[in-house]
């Protein structure tokens, strides 16, 4: 196809009529489709704006210096506010109190545990959808459903904000190998950022604590790496299907 079909132009003849009309009407199209995006994008950055106000009203006024300290690493980061919020949400809940507006924005993970967890056996629940926990005789059935419900909602957030999660949430080294015939590779070596890894794990312990379960740090910031790698491979997953249905 040439630019002229692209077009509608007639070889030597320029365009009929009928053709610049068809034109102008692929361009009054294109023209509204870009007003969308660019109004769409105008409302992520607005609801961005916002969270990001929860945030710094949050570090503000907590009590908890070390999970202050941890959110402000990862705002420095550059993760987005939304999957933050949705990350302290577990063991911090009168933040949907004090913002229950905004919080409409996001589907909320401690209402919809709190929810299926209201009967502790688990009654009317799939427990097949507990994936991370079953495994697990000891902890009890409510706090597996608001765990898994929880990781559920930060796998929605991650996939909400894919490209820039990938972006803030890895540290990226570039390897450089060459080998006996003096060719060069290079090679990408990413790891999760420790402060996402911290946060989810102070958060983590915390909730344990809030419903007075024993925990180990040191295994808790084990799952919480095993947490964020999974979801980021999930995202980096949808990114990409994403990519292929286009």
């Amino acid at each position: 196809m040439g630019l002229e079909d692209f077009f509608g132009l007639d070889r030597g003849e320029g365009m009929s009529e009928s053709a610049f009309e068809a034109f102008k009407e692929k361009m009054k199209a294109a023209a509204t489709q870009i007003a969308a995006i660019k109004k769409e994008e105008g409302k992520q950055k607005k609801k961005e704006e916002d969270l990001s106000k929860i945030l710094l009203k949050f570090i503000k006024t907590s009590q908890k210096k070390e999970l202050c300290l941890l959110i402000s690493r990862c705002i420095e980061q550059n993760i987005p506010a939304s999957f933050i919020l949705a990350v302290i949400l577990l063991s911090n809940k009168e933040l949907l109190v004090e913002n229950a507006n905004e919080f409409l924005m996001l589907k909320s993970a401690m209402q919809m545990s709190e929810n299926m967890a209201k009967d502790s056996d688990g009654e009317g629940h799939d427990t097949k959808s507990i994936v991370f926990f079953q495994k697990d005789a000891t902890m009890p059935l409510k706090i597996k459903i608001a765990l898994d419900a929880w990781i559920k909602e930060l796998m929605s957030q991650a996939e909400e904000k894919g490209e820039k999660m990938i972006k803030s949430c890895y540290d990226v080294k570039y390897l450089k190998d060459e080998d006996e015939y003096g060719n060069v590779n290079i090679t990408e070596e990413k790891s999760v950022k420790n402060a996402i890894v911290f946060l989810i794990a102070y958060v983590i312990e915390d909730f344990m604590k809030q419903n007075d379960e024993e925990s180990d740090f040191e295994k808790i910031k084990e799952f919480s790496e095993f947490i964020i790698k999974g979801i980021l491979e999930k995202t980096a997953e949808a990114m990409e299907n994403m990519k292929l249905l286009k």
